[in-house]
């Protein structure tokens, strides 16, 4: 384990060395001087000013920073002081045992007067194996927290990638709440203590974020904690569970009363991301859980008929896979009319998602889906793996095929593309330039 790693962020006055003046604005940083007052805010999630997506998707696009299979908190503090941290003390979580498939890293930031703390999970690296192994490592294993008095099967990479940081976190986290620096070593209480934590993640750093939101939410001795968890922001975020799983989390309430998985599990889909349809439906049944935002790039209509008639073909190869499923599934209470009820429901509802873009029922840029039978949905064939998402990738690459409607790719996977998606117009980058 390898926890000691941490940083301080920047003042204001640093980050423009060369310029005179700190106040907001093309000349100077901070990106947003009442950050702080933003995060500690008791107010809708997600913020409908768009501040607080931004601000957390930023900080997860470069939870990426390191070099050598290193994490690197020095980067993240100085990010998230141009953001509206000041001085922050930030501080990383790593635990790598390749063997065992675990590549875990997330970053601690806390703001100087102690008030937030924003926990973020870091993504697969694209250059690693064994953090790519981690997604790939889909065998069930059940969950160390009751839902509703029941225990659950979850993705076997991304909970124990969870479980190999989460008790230092956990210490950190309850330094915080006692108004103490999550560094170690540094002395000295400030102000009352925490009053809003996030978690947020980008990949397998979101899907991280879910189940450490669903691991607070539900285990009694980190109650204190929950208490200050605003929200949970994932960005490109596989699924982490079966079905039961999923309606457990949207069903189950906090002790005062709050459907916190439900209504501040907030998760962002740019696009045709590959990722958030993973894993595919040949390795088991998964099921998303908390709201879901889509962001949809204009296109016109001759795209939108390709793409009616992508997702149909899609549709009609692999219906006859899940005819032989429903034949062969081992019988259970109500079968056969069970099975063949849920292929109806899905095919059902895979003809109404195919229908939306034609019939114009969503609009560009960022919309909420709230029928949760339309969630974006698990990919059908391992074929969109290995040969729709990669060939959607390079054709991005070439002007004459940018345009072609692919059912996913890995180009929208990028978290550079939520930062920009996600920022309020007019605002600065976390450069210090106009958006």
């Amino acid at each position: 384990m390898r926890d000691d790693d941490y940083a301080k962020g920047p003042g204001f006055a640093e980050l423009r060395p060369l310029k005179a003046g700190t106040e907001p604005g093309p000349a100077g940083f901070p990106v947003y001087p009442d950050l702080v007052e933003r995060l500690v805010e008791d107010k809708a999630q997600p913020d409908p000013d768009g501040i607080v997506p931004h601000t957390l998707a930023t900080c997860a696009a470069y939870a990426y920073a390191g070099f050598g299979q290193r994490s690197d908190p020095r980067t993240v503090a100085m990010i998230m002081a141009r953001l509206g941290l000041e001085e922050n003390n930030c501080r990383v979580f790593e635990q790598r045992v390749d063997a065992m498939y675990i590549a875990s890293a997330a970053y601690l930031i806390q703001d100087k007067d102690r008030r937030i703390a924003i926990l973020c999970y870091r993504g697969t690296q694209p250059e690693d194996i064994i953090s790519i192994l981690t997604d790939a490592d889909v065998r069930p294993e059940t969950l160390s927290v009751e839902l509703e008095g029941r225990r659950y099967e979850v993705h076997a990479g991304f909970y124990r990638n969870v479980r190999a940081t989460r008790h230092p976190i956990v210490e950190a986290l309850e330094r915080a709440l006692r108004g103490e620096s999550v560094i170690p070593g540094e002395e000295g209480t400030r102000g009352d203590g925490l009053e809003a934590l996030y978690i947020t993640g980008h990949s397998l750093g979101g899907a991280m974020a879910a189940l450490m939101g669903v691991v607070l939410a539900h285990e009694p001795r980190y109650r204190r904690i929950a208490e200050k968890l605003k929200a949970v922001y994932t960005f490109g975020q596989p699924m982490v569970g079966g079905p039961d799983f999923a309606r457990a989390c949207e069903e189950s309430t906090s002790p005062e009363g709050v459907h916190l998985l439900r209504d501040r599990l907030i998760r962002y889909i740019f696009d045709r991301d590959v990722v958030p349809a993973l894993p595919p439906r040949p390795v088991g049944p998964y099921a998303p859980f908390g709201r879901e935002f889509h962001y949809r790039r204009p296109r016109g209509r001759m795209d939108t008929a390709l793409a009616f008639a992508a997702g149909t073909a899609i549709e009609a190869v692999s219906l006859p896979g899940d005819l032989l499923r429903t034949l062969t599934s081992r019988p259970t209470a109500g079968w056969p009319m069970a099975g063949w009820g849920e292929l109806g429901v899905r095919v059902t509802e895979s003809v109404r998602r195919s229908l939306r873009p034609l019939l114009g029922t969503h609009e560009d840029g960022w919309s909420e889906n709230t029928e949760p039978g339309l969630h974006y949905p698990q990919m059908d064939s391992l074929a969109g793996l290995a040969v729709v998402a990669p060939l959607a990738f390079f054709a991005t690459r070439l002007a004459l095929t940018r345009t072609l409607p692919f059912t996913y790719s890995f180009d929208d996977h990028g978290p550079g593309h939520y930062v920009n998606a996600l920022a309020p117009p007019g605002v600065l980058s976390e450069f210090g330039d106009v958006l």
